[in-house]
């Protein structure tokens, strides 16, 4: 086992690496839980956990190309509607796709990602969606490098596209790192004391998940969820490469909407003429707590 992680990890961290990046996460895991959450024009309250997984695997060809693999797995619980059963929506993500050199300053990642984002009822040709990214990188300097690109996938509500625009910096004492993906994430960490650093990180995701539990007499339910969520972190790194997170945060505009319709376009903030009606009630934003682990292999 040792030697095939140390396989994998070799292997990610010729083909993903520059000299500003000195590591690679090879796998991640986060478990996130509220306190309870008081839904809109009502006493009642629903608390909401999530689980999160990722594991990537690059298999190399040439110089500096690899084919890309691994899966992402998401399962959100919580009730979505006052006085009603804690339902669990789940996403699981198959990554397929390349990372090209295509000179010293410039490389792509291509990817396909079809999905299956549902309740896990009875399976039906909507759980499953279809999308892809592309992301450029342009690096500046060994510590300094941009990123540009979009996603887009055929969500339960409609085509949905993301432009995306991010950045690596590390300082010269490689104490602090900044790392950007907007809108999708914000990353600042600071080492303060031999393996202990601090930080704060920024998450926005837009998901649709398929519901086959009735929420009357409508058909065809989905589940659209756009979260936004800041958190504050204290990080320990074991000497073995597995590091452990405890986080604190807020949301900032969440909600978990229930709809049976669609809209013909939409990015983050816009959805263009969109006359959906919802079916259920939003609860509030609230304090989020979670705590993650991940095996980072250093260079």
């Amino acid at each position: 086992m040792l030697r095939t992680l140390l396989f994998l990890g070799l292997a990610t961290a010729y083909c993903f690496t520059s000299k500003a990046q000195q590591y690679v996460d090879l796998v991640k895991f986060d478990y996130t839980m509220t306190p309870p959450n008081k839904f809109d024009s009502s006493d009642l309250t629903t608390r909401m956990q999530e689980i999160n997984g990722d594991f990537t695997v690059p298999i190399k060809f040439g110089e500096n190309n690899a084919f890309l693999t691994g899966i992402t797995y998401e399962k959100t619980r919580a009730s979505f509607d006052p006085g009603r059963f804690e339902e669990s929506a789940t996403g699981i993500t198959w990554k397929l796709g390349l990372k090209l050199e295509h000179s010293e300053n410039w490389s792509g990642t291509y990817l396909f990602l079809p999905k299956v984002s549902s309740d896990m009822g009875p399976t039906t040709a909507r759980d499953f969606q279809f999308g892809g990214a592309v992301l450029m990188k342009y690096k500046k300097s060994d510590r300094f490098n941009y990123k540009f690109g979009g996603y887009y996938n055929q969500e339960l509500f409609g085509p949905f596209f993301v432009p995306i625009f991010g950045f690596y910096y590390l300082s010269e004492n490689e104490k602090f790192e900044a790392k950007a993906l907007l809108p999708l994430s914000v990353g600042l960490n600071y080492n303060f004391a031999g393996n202990f650093s601090t930080g704060m990180t920024y998450r926005g995701q837009i998901r649709s998940y398929d519901m086959t539990q009735s929420y009357g007499n409508e058909e065809e339910r989905y589940l659209a969820r756009s979260t936004n969520e800041a958190y504050v972190y204290l990080q320990y790194a074991m000497p073995n490469g597995i590091h452990f997170q405890i986080h604190g945060g807020h949301s900032i505009g969440r909600n978990y909407r229930v709809y049976n319709e669609k809209v013909p376009f939409s990015m983050p903030l816009f959805y263009f003429n969109d006359n959906r009606t919802q079916l259920n009630t939003d609860f509030a934003d609230g304090w989020l707590f979670k705590v993650a682990a991940f095996y980072r292999l250093k260079l």
